[in-house]
């Protein structure tokens, strides 16, 4: 059965005309999307079916691939998530107000923390445009450094985390490795890749994509007891067992 086979109109957590419109819209386009590319995910039996959790992926070029989570946790577990979105594009006329109604938030520290003490579920892709920016050359690996934002989210909230790994993601287009797309993000803060995907067009690849969940990785510490130094040491366990998750899942 398609996941578009599945789409239930009804389903909607926004309330005004607006933002149902937004949902729904975005809804299909997933469902479109999870079929396009096969999409799966494995050990879903490790996501809460009540709490906060904090989500944790890694970042591609087309993006799109870790927000195709979001229909398999209405249907399997009939939850919804937020998710932090650059603050850019959350400022952008019409878009960024559709991306609100959505469920997307600035990605403050504290702003973090609060949803996941509200008991919800709170997708990140700590790598960002950085990360996304980056060559084939340098696929199957997260770029995390320096963002420890996350990770003070989950040690002060008391909320686990889980990883999220589809380094699959990485094969929808080929990045060149471009001095000026480097340039130019760290400069200006812009994205300017040169890729491609089907042939020398934009169009994605049809790459089966699959997410690999780990186990809930619980704060070493009470929210009171939290410092910087082990902030920084969590983050760096973090780091290194992501990059091991994406290659067992790559080879699994």
């Amino acid at each position: 059965m398609s996941y578009l086979s599945r789409y239930r109109s009804s389903a909607s957590r926004p309330t005004s005309l607006f933002g149902k419109a937004s949902y729904r819209t975005m809804e299909l386009w997933l469902r479109a999307l999870c079929d396009f590319h096969q999409y799966e995910v494995t050990g879903l039996e490790h996501l809460p079916s009540h709490g906060g959790a904090l989500l944790v992926f890694n970042h591609s070029l087309a993006t799109y691939d870790s927000w195709l989570i979001a229909v398999v946790l209405q249907d399997e577990l009939d939850r919804t998530a937020y998710a932090v979105l650059d603050r850019h594009l959350l400022g952008m006329p019409v878009v960024g107000p559709a991306f609100r109604e959505l469920g997307f938030i600035e990605g403050s520290r504290e702003a973090a923390a609060q949803i996941l003490r509200e008991g919800h579920l709170l997708g990140v892709v700590p790598g960002g445009m950085r990360e996304a920016l980056r060559p084939s050359s340098s696929k199957y690996q997260v770029d995390w450094r320096g963002r420890m934002g996350f990770v003070w989210a989950s040690l002060l909230s008391g909320a686990p985390i889980i990883l999220a790994a589809c380094p699959r993601a990485d094969d929808i287009f080929e990045v060149a490795d471009v001095e000026t797309t480097r340039l130019v993000y760290e400069r200006f803060k812009l994205p300017l890749p040169f890729f491609r995907g089907v042939g020398p067009t934009p169009f994605p690849r049809r790459v089966k994509l699959r997410h690999v969940l780990s186990e809930p990785i619980e704060p070493p510490v009470a929210p009171e007891d939290v410092t910087a130094e082990i902030v920084s040491e969590h983050h760096a366990r973090l780091v290194e067992r992501m990059n091991r998750l994406m290659q067992d899942t790559l080879h699994g």
